[in-house]
């Protein structure tokens, strides 16, 4: 008896949604990105339930003849592409026609459209099961609603996160088209409520501001236009002194495409070298144009990882050009060491431009023992008694360790020594607190806002308490934090 067989189109089709769709931040990217490319100056998406209930969205687009409805929710048909040749010059966003399709088969969806100087319709797709197109009135643009998400598919659901967590996927998608494409006007609202609203920006820095807040905007240096071989590099970095936590502001968009490269995280990586505390992260965005054909974007099923044909020149002109700029601005130096004789090398303790210190003890140079060439001493090997130290320049402290030096900054260790203290007294009792008499003032991005409003709760309980506001002039929301301070 035969084993193999061939799968049932709709199970193709169900197969197809698990490696493009795999939640609402995923549908909402790949309908945006339609929308974008029909030439929408306008896109408006309204969700609820976080996007599992309920997604839609409009555009004021080219839209879709009456004709192709059917044809645009079946699988692979498509607009973009024509040929084998058009895949390895792909300069759309779309081209594999298989979103809507992969879409439909696992919610119910609707889709009205109408293109310019023809009448619009409508056609309704359930679970795959296709219904009848009909006439409609609306505007030139196209409408899509996609409900239920994943409701005949039970295990899918089990693999959603909370509304609230779907909602900051969505947001987070959404901020990176936004930046994309600065000349489009995008307007989210979740349950009713405005969650992300980015208008119409003349100039780069001004969509910035509307997404990662003004204070940052401003911040921000500016990467001048470089082009070499046919690759052109702009963008933004963030000073040494503005870092994160995580990398998830280092934003990469080519040819207006939002994409995650390896390349493009190790070059950042490499560029602030040394610059910058363990585990902390700079704040880079970096828009690069390259000719479609140097590039493979067809290597993934959401199409967020590309293949460069001139990775190391990529890699190469964006470190030379974020560390050029941040040498224009002061920020790193050229380091240059002297040359030393075999004698051992003698450090001062003395202040750089005093004499005594601050307690009036006159300062004695300290000869540190590196061994010298041929003699068995080293580090470790000091013939100084274990736990002697001086401070250098009147702020670190230098201490002899088994292994050589150890350089403490003595401002953060008493940093983690109240942390140590303040955790302590917070597993016995909740902490005592005192209201600010004018509260901290914090810009908040949409992204922010929405961790705060899920993520808030304990705030009271650490001495902390907080309230939103919305202010016109940055149109973004001012999170007024630490209204009451703990120690």
């Amino acid at each position: 008896m035969a084993r193999i067989k061939k799968l049932a189109p709709r199970l193709i089709d169900k197969i197809a949604a698990g490696e493009v769709v795999d939640g609402p931040a995923s549908i909402v990217k790949e309908l945006v990105e339609n929308s974008i490319d029909a030439g929408a100056s306008r896109i408006e998406i309204t969700l609820e339930g976080g996007g599992t209930r309920r997604i839609r969205i409009t555009d004021d687009g080219q839209g879709i003849a009456a004709e192709d409805l059917r044809l645009a929710v079946t699988s692979h048909a498509t607009s973009k592409i024509r040929s084998v040749d058009d895949l390895f010059r792909i300069d759309s966003l779309g081209f594999r026609g298989e979103a809507l399709a992969s879409i439909a088969a696992v919610s119910h969806l609707r889709i009205a459209s109408r293109a310019e100087g023809e009448p619009g319709a409508e056609l309704r797709v359930d679970g795959g099961r296709m219904g009848r197109a009909r006439g409609v009135g609306l505007p030139q643009g196209t409408t899509l609603e996609i409900g239920d998400l994943f409701y005949n598919v039970p295990a899918r659901r089990e693999f959603l996160r909370t509304q609230r967590g779907e909602l900051r996927r969505i947001v987070s998608e959404l901020k990176q088209q936004a930046l994309c494409r600065p000349e489009i006007h995008f307007r989210v609202t979740h349950e009713g409520k405005t969650v992300l609203e980015a208008p119409h920006a003349d100039e780069p820095r001004e969509r910035l501001a509307q997404l990662l807040g003004r204070e940052l905007a401003e911040d921000l240096g500016c990467l001048p236009r470089q082009e070499r071989e046919g690759i052109t590099i702009r963008g933004y970095f963030s000073p040494c002194d503005r870092s994160r936590g995580d990398s998830r502001q280092q934003l990469f968009f080519l040819n207006n495409r939002c994409i995650r490269d390896v390349t493009l995280l190790s070059a950042v990586k490499q560029a602030y070298a040394n610059l910058l505390p363990p585990r902390r992260h700079p704040i880079v965005l970096l828009w690069l144009e390259i000719d479609p054909s140097a590039i493979d974007v067809n290597v993934h099923p959401r199409k967020s990882e590309v293949r460069f044909q001139a990775d190391r020149l990529v890699f190469s002109m964006v470190v030379r050009s974020i560390q050029d700029s941040l040498r224009e601005r002061g920020l790193v130096g050229d380091l240059r060491l002297p040359r030393y004789s075999a004698a051992a090398p003698t450090l001062s303790a003395a202040p750089p431009s005093g004499g005594a210190g601050e307690a009036g003890e006159a300062s004695q140079p300290l000869t540190l023992p590196f061994g010298q060439p041929g003699s068995q001493e080293g580090p470790g090997r000091a013939p100084f008694p274990t736990g002697r130290f001086f401070q250098l320049h009147r702020r670190y402290l230098v201490e002899q360790s088994e292994a050589g030096l150890q350089l403490v900054d003595p401002h953060a260790l008493h940093e983690r020594i109240l942390y140590e203290e303040i955790m302590e007294r917070f597993r016995r009792e909740p902490l005592e607190s005192q209201r600010f008499l004018f509260p901290l003032v914090l810009e908040a991005g949409p992204e922010e806002r929405l961790a705060l409003a899920e993520r808030g709760r304990p705030w009271p309980s650490w001495g902390f308490g907080s309230s939103l506001s919305r202010t016109t002039r940055s149109r973004s929301t001012r999170l007024h934090a630490c209204s009451r301070l703990a120690e």
